[in-house]
């Protein structure tokens, strides 16, 4: 009888640990695909945003009135995204006033500057074509810095039932919420 309650239990118990290996598995995998998409999809259109024309015509960096410093190098920097406007080159002719109102502006050649609409659109374009069509994801674009280039994405999923989950006998392995946030910079290798 002993011995009969005994296979009983580890027969329980391996069969209770093949449910949670293949949980803990699921929750995983898919969080590592989720994770890797987000990441390559990011990279991919920032490269897709590029601004190929203002990389090689140049665009002007002004600073707001009382918006900047400057470092070592004379290089101005700012608190926030708001203490600057860029203006693109071809939008200035020579009579044109407008650089004025700025308390500096530099003009840029060769540096990069991403689109905010392009890199959106490259992003949720290329994002949806390779996601896994049995879950939900909720996209947050928190931040796109055209220049220097920086953006912030968050990926929310969740399985197609969501998070409505009243009774305990709904739940399956895969109906946990997982979120990926990816904040992603373009770096210059500049040679002295």
């Amino acid at each position: 009888m002993k011995v009969a309650m005994w296979a009983v239990f580890i027969f329980a118990m391996g069969i209770l640990g093949l449910v949670l290996i293949n949980l803990f598995g699921n929750i995983t995998t898919t969080n590592q695909q989720d994770y890797t998409l987000v990441r390559n999809t990011v990279e991919a259109a920032m490269y897709d945003s590029i601004d190929k024309a203002s990389y090689r015509a140049g665009f002007y960096l002004c600073a707001k009135p009382g918006a900047y410093t400057t470092d070592s190098s004379n290089r101005m920097v700012f608190d926030s995204k708001n203490d600057y406007d860029i203006i693109l080159k071809h939008n200035i002719d020579d009579n044109s006033n407008i650089l004025k109102t700025y308390a500096k502006c530099d003009l840029l050649i060769g540096e990069i500057k991403i689109n905010a609409d392009v890199f959106t659109e490259s992003f949720l374009r290329r994002f949806s074509n390779n996601i896994n069509n049995s879950k939900n994801y909720a996209v947050t674009v928190q931040e796109v810095i055209e220049y220097p280039p920086k953006v912030s994405i968050r990926i929310d999923t969740f399985n197609t039932l969501g998070s409505e989950h009243t009774d305990v006998a709904e739940f399956e392995a895969g109906d946990f919420d997982i979120r990926n946030q990816v904040d992603a910079i373009f770096e210059e290798k500049i040679d002295k």
